[in-house]
C-alpha cells in the first residue's frame, strides 16, 4: 500500500512541474512567405521538458508536422517556416506540444 500511494504521489508532482507553452507568437511576412513561431515555456532543464513538437495548419489542413529533441534553452525556443502557398485571408494555426503535458494553440489570419 505504501507503494502505491508513494506511485501516486510521484506521478501527481511530475505533472505539476508539467505545463504547455505560456505564449506562442506568429509573425508572417507575406512578402518572403515566413512564418516565425516564437513560443515561451519555462522550465529547469530544456533537454528532459520541452516542446516537444509544433504543427502548423493552414486554413485548417495540417501542412507542417516537427518534431524537437529539445528547445533553445530554458526559457524559449524559436522557429522558422517558408508557406509559400499562405495569402491575404487565409488562417494560420500553430500548436505546440510539451513532452511532459499540455498543449497551446494560436491561430492568424493573413492581411
Amino acid at each position: 500500500m505504501k507503494y502505491v500511494l508513494l506511485v501516486i504521489c510521484l506521478i501527481g508532482s511530475s505533472l505539476l512541474l508539467a505545463h504547455p507553452a505560456s505564449e506562442v507568437n506568429l509573425e508572417f511576412d507575406q512578402e518572403t512567405s515566413i512564418l516565425t513561431v516564437n513560443f515561451d515555456h519555462k522550465v529547469k532543464d530544456a533537454e528532459k521538458h520541452f516542446i516537444f513538437e509544433v504543427i502548423v495548419y493552414l486554413n485548417k489542413e495540417d501542412i507542417i508536422e516537427q518534431k524537437l529533441a529539445k528547445q533553445d534553452n530554458i526559457e524559449n525556443g524559436s522557429l522558422v517556416y517558408k508557406i509559400i502557398d499562405a495569402k491575404s485571408g487565409d488562417t494560420i494555426k500553430v500548436r505546440t506540444n510539451c513532452n511532459k503535458t499540455g498543449k497551446k494553440s494560436v491561430t492568424i489570419t493573413i492581411e
